[in-house]
């Protein structure tokens, strides 16, 4: 398995994902836009790195739900004001 992309340098990619060989070297056939900075790019399907590629981490750790105290608070309906009329009722269709 691979982690697809791998790339070389420092920038490591925002997205990764574990792919088989098989898959890689179908990407580097058909031009793949991950592929054009990929360590694997050009080696044979057997060829593995001499340090291994970056571990993906998860970034997603579990959190703790948040507590918050809830204040009820009551608010009071706006009195109509005088001379003033209730809108009209949307039309219906028939």
């Amino acid at each position: 398995m691979r982690i697809c992309p791998s790339v070389e340098g420092s920038a490591s990619p925002l997205i990764t994902h574990r792919i088989g060989v098989e898959v890689c070297m179908a990407r580097q056939r058909t031009f793949f836009h991950k592929c054009h900075r990929c360590i694997y790019r050009g080696q044979a399907a057997n060829w593995e790195p001499a340090e291994a590629p970056v571990a993906m981490i998860n970034v997603h750790a579990a959190e703790e739900p948040a507590q918050a105290g809830v204040k009820v608070v009551e608010v009071p309906a706006a009195p109509a004001k005088p001379g003033r009329r209730a809108a009209k009722p949307a039309a219906r269709r028939a």
